[in-house]
């Protein structure tokens, strides 16, 4: 796990420090040069966020064996890749090592991420397909302003909780959790632009799928499971588990499995055995990350604070070191 935030007055000394792309960045508005780019990575999965006050064209080569998505949070003015033109409601795309122009507005804002082209191949191998046979007429994918703007704000905020919690990122576990919600943010947000058949299936097979992700998880109680490993697991879309989950359980798997975690911290912090660990220690083993989600969902699950299961942890503990 790795995070870094830099400043910069010079266009290409940005560009050089980019990870992973063969770039170059050319000023092309007049005036002192101004720009920011942070960066975390995690595992094979990189994400970066900059902000550059300056007309700008980028042009290079996209990192190698990746795909590459760019996600813009602020376009105020003309923008394009490849010759097509960005808004803000546009998604972009760069297969691994294609070469490419982006002419960049002054003070646009973005945040990109580049995922190991296999682990979209293994856990949506139609989206892949489309992707990396259509990237060279698609660099530029629009969606719906109604589904741009959550995935925004998720984006951002997942971003910047990374950065400012780094120690609670060191867990194997949640290494694995982040990887898999920047990835799932994304597959989300390209679902329509895939095509398939939509097979009907049963009840019986709707419970079947519910009851196999049950022992899936149950298996590994310490080892964290997300959605995209059911999918994977099962052989099954994402549509088709989110379906069976709301009809099974009405919930959905996300929030499934987030209570599966919630109940190991919980028993961490009230077994008088691990009871010293602190809260935001146990919310990291259990790959937390964003601490003011996880204390609200801990407690709108359980009724009381982690703090109060932790003191009732201690409580017990002095009681048997009394007996």
């Amino acid at each position: 796990m790795f995070t870094e935030s830099r400043q910069f007055e010079d266009a290409q000394q940005h560009a050089i420090a980019v990870p992973s792309w063969k770039q170059t960045y050319d000023q092309i508005t007049a005036g002192r040069f101004h720009s920011s780019l942070s960066h975390v990575t995690v595992g094979d999965l990189s994400i970066f966020r900059e902000l550059l006050n300056q007309r700008v064209v980028q042009y290079g080569q996209a990192p190698a064996r990746m795909l590459n998505f760019c996600i813009p949070l602020s376009v105020p003015g003309a923008c394009s890749l490849q010759g097509r033109p960005v808004t803000l409601n546009s998604v972009l795309v760069l297969g691994g090592g294609e070469e490419f122009v982006f002419h960049l507005p002054p003070n646009v804002d973005s945040i990109q991420v580049s995922v190991p082209y296999t682990d979209i191949e293994i856990l949506a191998p139609e989206l892949a397909e489309h992707l990396t046979t259509s990237r060279q007429r698609h660099p530029v994918i629009e969606v719906p302003d109604n589904r741009m703007e959550p995935v925004r704000c998720m984006l951002t905020d997942a971003f910047e909780q990374a950065q400012e919690n780094p120690d609670l990122l060191g867990f194997a576990g949640t290494q694995k959790l982040i990887r898999h919600q920047f990835i799932s943010l994304l597959l989300d947000l390209l679902n329509e632009v895939t095509t398939g058949a939509r097979h009907n299936i049963t009840h019986a097979t709707h419970s079947d799928i519910v009851k196999r992700s049950q022992s899936i998880v149950m298996a590994s109680p310490e080892e964290p499971v997300t959605v995209l490993d059911l999918c994977h697991t099962l052989r099954v879309s994402r549509r088709t588990l989110q379906n069976s989950f709301q009809l099974i359980t009405n919930t959905t798997p996300v929030d499934y499995l987030r209570s599966i975690r919630l109940n190991g911290v919980r028993r961490m912090l009230s077994n008088p055995a691990t009871a010293n660990n602190a809260v935001r220690e146990a919310a990291g083993y259990w790959g937390f990350y964003h601490l003011g989600h996880f204390s609200r969902d801990y407690s709108r699950l359980f009724n009381e604070l982690p703090s109060e299961t932790r003191a009732k942890g201690l409580a017990a503990q002095v009681n048997i070191k009394l007996s």
